[in-house]
């Protein structure tokens, strides 16, 4: 008998810096039969983190077609406040670099910090983003 566990943990950026998160770990036992088969136990472990994923999504009212968080009731779309600048044009290419590195989609990236274009985030969010985006990478710069 196999023991396997995944889990995924999410977090969604709301307005005014705020965010809302769930998570799910399951823990489930395979047959060892599936050490003889790579590919068998390949298609189980994806099996497996896409029921976790598709709670996680479900949980936090994410569009699975789009990956696009489901607003807040009475909430407005995210927006910038003066204190935080745009991004730099600097930060948008590194995201583009490190996103790459790391083999994320950038765009599904931005769509969970609600935007279509990275130029589009303050300098604070890219920041974040591409410290995220490096460790990913194994970027510990």
């Amino acid at each position: 008998m196999l023991k396997m566990n995944c889990g995924l943990s999410r977090k969604i950026g709301q307005p005014d810096y705020g965010s809302r998160g769930a998570q799910v770990h399951l823990e489930v036992e395979l047959s060892a039969e599936l050490l003889k088969d790579p590919e068998k136990l390949r298609r189980q472990i994806r099996g497996c983190f896409g029921v976790v994923r598709q709670a996680v999504d479900a949980e936090l009212g994410v569009d699975e077609s789009t990956e696009e968080p489901a607003r807040l009731p009475g909430a407005a779309p995210a927006s910038r406040p003066p204190s935080d600048p745009p991004s730099t044009p600097k930060q948008v290419r590194a995201l583009h670099a490190f996103a790459r590195r790391a083999g994320a989609d950038l765009a599904a990236e931005l769509r969970r910090l609600g935007v279509t274009d990275a130029a589009a985030l303050s300098r604070r969010q890219a920041s974040g983003l591409i410290d995220g985006l490096k460790e990913r990478a194994g970027d510990r710069r």
